[in-house]
């Protein structure tokens, strides 16, 4: 189903498609190929582990590519910031935790992963520096078969290299690519209200970017350090209460029974005094 949101399934195949490609390159005389040469491997390989056929594109296999790299990074940064964390586990928190913590990662689009999916990526990274795919330059501008959103995907994965100005002419191009990239990756249509709804989203995004990571996460922390305070709390109070009612019962029953025990002894008294 064309469009359709990634299932977990569906990522894991991705990333055992992209580990079985990083290995061919291993294994190949040519260590070294272009991004779009690349992406095209693993989506064959992402195919043929769905059953032969998939609606996910050479574009959107490198989007995804992009998503869980960032995701992987936050997730590691997460876990190494313990001073800020302290024990916290990452993997332990409910999935609407995660995203609210990732709000922090501003610019960058990043999502909950399974933990067997991190443990895989941080392996595949690992061995993927050694064998990275190298941008094609020329390639780039004179491969009439690539699709605008391969070219649109290479220009993403080049993050480090400086953009010219001249290339501002072709913005409208590339954000309609992105738009059409953005549609396919999360199975919905961006019509002219959902992109008014999309906007104010975005913008508060960018002022979380503003926010370091550590200080949202030790703003969580406190919140929810607060939350457990207060509970305790009121649970000591409630106890507090609890014990002070038996005590009070207690000596009811004390005072009930000292009082019928000095009536049978009245009693007893009045019985013997008439004998």
């Amino acid at each position: 189903m064309k469009g359709s949101i990634w299932t977990s399934d569906e990522v894991w195949w991705l990333v055992q498609a992209w580990q079985e490609s990083v290995n061919a390159l291993k294994k190949g005389k040519k260590k070294k190929m272009s991004s779009i040469d690349f992406n095209k491997l693993v989506h064959e390989h992402f195919v043929a582990l769905a059953g032969g056929s998939s609606p996910r594109t050479v574009a959107t296999i490198s989007t995804r590519k992009c998503i869980l790299q960032n995701s992987f990074e936050f997730i590691r940064a997460f876990m190494g910031n313990q001073p800020v964390t302290g024990d916290v586990d990452w993997f332990g928190m409910t999935a609407s935790h995660q995203r609210k913590l990732m709000q922090t990662a501003g610019g960058k689009e990043v999502r909950p992963i399974d933990e067997r999916v991190f443990i895989a990526l941080e392996k595949l990274l690992k061995d993927n520096d050694t064998v990275f795919e190298e941008s094609d330059h020329d390639g780039n501008e004179s491969d009439s078969a690539s699709s605008e959103g391969d070219k649109y995907e290479q220009t993403m994965n080049q993050k480090k290299v400086v953009v010219p100005k001249k290339v501002i002419t072709g913005a409208s191009t590339i954000t309609r690519t992105r738009k059409s990239a953005l549609e396919e990756e999360t199975g919905e249509l961006l019509t002219q209200k959902g992109q008014e709804d999309v906007k104010p989203k975005r913008q508060r995004l960018a002022f979380s970017s503003k926010t370091p990571l550590a200080g949202n996460v030790k703003d969580i922390l406190e919140h929810q350090s607060q939350v457990l305070t207060g509970f305790l709390e009121k649970r000591a109070n409630e106890r507090s209460r609890e014990h002070e009612q038996s005590r009070q019962e207690r000596e009811a029953d004390q005072k009930f029974w000292a009082a019928e025990t000095e009536k049978d002894r009245s009693l007893l008294r009045d019985l013997f005094s008439h004998e």
